[in-house]
């Protein structure tokens, strides 16, 4: 397959990887844990998974959860970072 020297996955939270639909049917989640893998075996040389901690929805922060896939990686393996920035809804602008 081919491979990239930097790939970038991005929204690595249950809901997205593994998708809500599979996650609402029930059904196996194998095609979603390959396609997770193909993502992440085509980097070469680094690869960024990234996630938010919250998303907004409606005016409200709703809280994600990291991908389940992410348990299988040795966090030997990992570097985390945390560059989030909680917006604050209680101002006009921020409902606008």
């Amino acid at each position: 397959g081919l491979e990239y020297p930097v790939v970038f996955l991005v929204g690595t939270e249950d809901g997205f990887m593994p998708h809500q639909r599979v996650l609402d049917e029930g059904t196996d989640l194998s095609e979603e844990r390959r396609l997770a893998y193909v993502g992440i075996t085509r980097a070469r040389d680094q690869l960024f998974l990234t996630r938010a901690r919250y998303r907004i929805r409606w005016g409200k922060q709703v809280p994600r959860q990291p991908s389940r896939f992410l348990t299988a990686i040795d966090p030997a393996l990992r570097v985390t970072r945390d560059d989030s920035v909680v917006p604050e809804l209680d101002t006009q602008a921020a409902r606008e």
